[in-house]
């Protein structure tokens, strides 16, 4: 396709913002050269991602101050499924760091072994992020489990 201005360049742009957002813009591109095509295209990723993360930053979630105190009568399982439900897909040293952080620390050797073993494993769902680093988040069934674990520490005081 040729015009007065330059050349219609089909171009398409992916951002991997975090393991399940994306952001691609896809189109016909009227630019002098495949360069100043993928540059305009760049330019929309750019926008769309500074729009998204301005949009999602309100809603991070961060653990509850509330549950700290009860943080010695969970088990370590429990401990990695509120961290992830509250602070969303973590990698193993991420999970790690905050829990040590947080002040009750789920060991490595823990995050290497057992974290994989049944029936932990069906209450998490491994991805991979942007950088390649494999993260972690909670199936439903994680999820539900979660929701029965605030129960029970919020009818206990």
């Amino acid at each position: 396709m040729q015009s007065e201005e330059g050349r219609g360049y089909e171009v398409e742009v992916e951002l991997q913002l975090s393991p399940s957002v994306k952001v691609r813009v896809r189109g016909l591109v009227e630019a002098a050269g495949l360069g100043e095509a993928v540059a305009y295209a760049r330019e929309s990723v750019i926008d769309l991602a500074e729009a998204y993360l301005a949009s999602a930053a309100p809603v991070v979630k961060k653990f509850p101050q509330e549950l700290l105190a009860h943080l010695e009568s969970l088990t370590y399982r429990e401990l990695v499924e509120l961290l992830l439900y509250f602070e969303g897909p973590l990698g193993r040293e991420q999970i790690n760091q905050r829990t040590r952080e947080l002040g009750r620390e789920v060991p490595k050797s823990w995050l290497d072994t057992e974290f994989f073993r049944k029936p932990h494993k069906d209450l998490f769902i491994a991805d991979r992020d942007a950088t390649g680093v494999k993260v972690y988040r909670l199936s439903e069934k994680g999820r539900l489990e979660v929701e029965e674990i605030l129960k029970r520490i919020r009818s206990t005081g």
